[in-house]
């Protein structure tokens, strides 16, 4: 690229000549400015700009990526939206129903911030996602789980140590156990390893998203499970904390594949997987009155807003149980005190609705 001058009555203006870049090529250069972020979200950027590359070649979007303009990125955003079936005959798995908000919320997210980049590299003389707001993404809240589910997933896992296979009752103890205490993400607890974790298992450094480290506790109880599966039944060799019975380490999907079979097992009948650990912890520090800064800072978010998002459950659970002291019914009949009658509703539990 060079700078020229333009004439422009008393002034002269500075045009930045572009380089006869595609958009194919743009987009592998700013994959290539990102190689310093971790693997997953190099993942994720491919696959969002694999999907815009789709749609430009489908759509014959002009070459030249300076002339795609704020009606190509409309025509984008509508195809994401409407379309069922997105992706067909790109070689990808073609969808079958139309995307979330989450989902366009994502693939939009990326484009922008691949058009921002090369407007600022000066690859592109104009932005066309350049004061494009985007769709909220409206993601689903996901309930934590109960104490009751928690505590049942656990029982199996004593069960499995005292009566059956030993060795694998330790270790998904110790994997439950570390969800609980540290709300760790599925990827964050697989990627534990052995130089990690401190000398007296008091704490451990995981990686997170975007490639940054942060310090957990270990308290009490996760420690001691943590301690005997390390001490007495993990197998040596290998730095990956997590090991199969026959020494192997333990991917993404094998701790996946467990804890649906350990649910199955415990009677657990309520959707999500681990993640709705990272709930459970979230919510039960909130509800035992840790400060959301200190919670923040143990789930490695960067603000407030995902926590906030934590505190409407611990509202929603205090509500519940204010309302058996102020109920307005019970105060007309008996000034609040508590009724010891028989609480139970009067009919089975397979004649309750499906969606109870």
């Amino acid at each position: 690229m060079s700078p020229c001058f333009k004439a422009d009555g008393q002034k002269r203006k500075m045009v930045t000549t572009t380089s006869t870049l595609t958009l194919s090529q743009l987009v592998s250069h700013f994959l290539h400015s990102r190689r310093g972020c971790s693997s997953r979200t190099l993942e994720y950027y491919q696959s969002c700009l694999d999907g815009l590359l789709f749609f430009a070649r489908m759509s014959d979007w002009p070459e030249d990526p300076s002339q795609i303009t704020r009606e190509h990125i409309r025509n984008f955003t509508n195809y994401l939206t409407s379309e069922p079936h997105r992706w067909a005959g790109d070689g990808r798995r073609s969808t079958f129903r139309k995307a979330s908000p989450g989902t366009v919320h994502h693939y939009l997210r990326v484009a922008k911030t691949l058009f921002t980049w090369a407007h600022d590299e000066e690859y592109l003389p104009d932005n066309p996602m350049g004061h494009l707001r985007l769709p909220r993404p409206q993601y689903k809240d996901v309930a934590p789980y109960t104490d009751e589910e928690v505590r049942a997933m656990l029982d199996v896992c004593e069960h499995d140590i005292k009566y059956s296979y030993r060795l694998l009752g330790v270790r998904n103890k110790a994997i439950i156990s570390v969800f609980v205490d540290t709300g760790l993400r599925l990827r964050e607890l697989t990627g534990m390893i052995l130089s990690d974790l401190d000398p007296r298992l008091n704490q451990v450094r995981v990686l997170g998203k975007g490639a940054k480290f942060r310090v957990v506790p270990l308290s009490g109880e996760a420690r001691k499970a943590l301690k005997l599966y390390l001490t007495q039944y993990r197998q040596p060799g290998g730095n990956g904390v997590w090991q199969t019975d026959s020494g192997q380490p333990m991917s993404f999907h094998s701790v996946k594949i467990m804890l649906a079979r350990l649910k199955k097992r415990a009677g657990v009948t309520s959707p999500g997987g681990a993640h709705r650990f990272r709930h459970y912890f979230a919510t039960r520090c909130l509800e035992n009155g840790m400060d959301m800064n200190s919670l923040r800072l143990l789930l490695g978010h960067s603000t407030l807003f995902m926590v906030l998002r934590y505190t409407q459950f611990v509202s929603v659970s205090r509500a519940l149980d204010k309302h058996q002291q102020f109920s307005p019914l019970d105060r007309l009949y008996n000034g609040g005190q508590k009724n010891n009658t028989d609480e139970r509703w009067g009919w089975k539990d397979g004649n309750r609705r499906s969606n109870d």
